[in-house]
């Protein structure tokens, strides 16, 4: 049986809530909408989703952005602080902004990059294998994958410099990804309702961090490939 594309996913607003997609179109920054904008304090500092991992539930989509109507500082280009990594990002106000405020218990505006990648601390893109997943929960929204693969048929075996031909695009796996604690929260409510981290590889390890070396789109269903040369199938951990 071949491996498939099960899922496709992206968050519009770094640490809220999951959408899924029918199809993606991948840059060598990220997947288009995947995150470009972040909630920031208004000391102009991003918040750690772990620190408010019940925002995961507040859905938002491309309809509920602020418009220009909502801009902050004349629409001047700021420099928001995403960990130590500085970003340049318009700021707004607005209804989205007010919601988040009262999700997270604080003030928060909502910053914008110019396209994906800014608000994305590891690889460009998340792909989760769904053999993974035999004694984990099977919603994949939960692990906040960008590209979920069915390879239950006959497992992937991945590592780094592993590439990956799906629909236009290839990826090539960079890192095994380290979970934190948002998985263990559900991802349409918010609530915790799981502890999940003491099964998952050690290091905390499920799924894996991927650069994008062929841009293009991607659509559910769309059949994947190994390149020759990479590591191939097999049933190895």
């Amino acid at each position: 049986m071949s491996t498939t594309v099960d899922a496709l996913g992206f968050a519009v607003v770094k640490g809220l809530s999951w959408s899924s997609a029918p199809d993606v179109h991948l840059t060598r920054d990220g997947v288009v909408g995947d995150r470009h904008w972040s909630p920031v304090t208004p000391d102009l500092t991003c918040i750690k989703a772990t620190d408010h991992p019940a925002m995961v539930g507040l859905s938002a989509g491309s309809a509920d952005l602020p418009g220009a109507e909502h801009v902050l500082f004349d629409g001047r280009p700021q420099t928001v602080r995403y960990y130590s990594r500085p970003v340049t990002a318009r700021v707004f106000d607005g209804p989205l902004a007010h919601r988040v405020s009262v999700a997270a218990g604080q003030r928060l505006y909502l910053a914008c990059a110019e396209g994906p990648g800014h608000f994305l601390w590891s690889s460009p893109v998340s792909v989760l294998l769904r053999s993974e997943l035999e004694d984990l929960p099977h919603d994949v929204a939960r692990y906040r994958a960008n590209v979920v693969l069915d390879d239950r048929g006959q497992p992937l075996s991945m590592g780094v410099g592993t590439r990956l031909v799906m629909g236009e695009a290839v990826l090539e796996v960079e890192r095994e990804l380290e979970r934190c604690v948002i998985i263990n929260h559900h991802a349409r409510t918010g609530n915790r309702d799981a502890s999940l981290l003491g099964r998952l590889r050690p290091g905390l390890l499920l799924g894996y961090g991927c650069a994008v070396v062929g841009p293009g789109g991607v659509n559910v269903g769309d059949s994947v490939r190994v390149l020759p040369g990479s590591l191939g199938l097999g049933s190895d951990r």
